[in-house]
């Protein structure tokens, strides 16, 4: 896996957070913001490499709303390009194929 992630506790919390994202529009923010440019994902039959492989990485809700808005790391910080809400769904759709309940 290339690059890597703090644990949860680490991030913090954003606008997004507080939102109830949704998956379903989720999967178009993933696409027309390039994130499998970068990331591997297979509900979004993605399959980057720069930033970590979201499938093995499973990431938290809060984890991806944080990542997502403030960027770290080589990834940009989206928070200028993305409503909050955008983020939220993005950030739901991310948790959801992975695995994981987003709020």
């Amino acid at each position: 896996m290339i690059g890597t992630v703090a644990t949860t506790s680490s991030f913090p919390i954003v606008a997004a957070f507080h939102l109830k994202g949704a998956s379903n529009k989720g999967s178009s923010v993933y696409s027309s913001a390039s994130c499998g440019g970068c990331h591997t994902l297979a509900a979004a039959h993605s399959t980057g490499t720069v930033g970590p492989n979201l499938d093995q990485l499973k990431p938290d809700y809060r984890a991806v709303t944080a990542q997502v808005t403030n960027g770290g790391g080589a990834m940009p910080a989206f928070k200028s390009q993305l409503s909050p809400q955008q983020i939220a769904d993005v950030s739901a759709y991310v948790v959801d194929s992975t695995g994981g309940t987003a709020p």
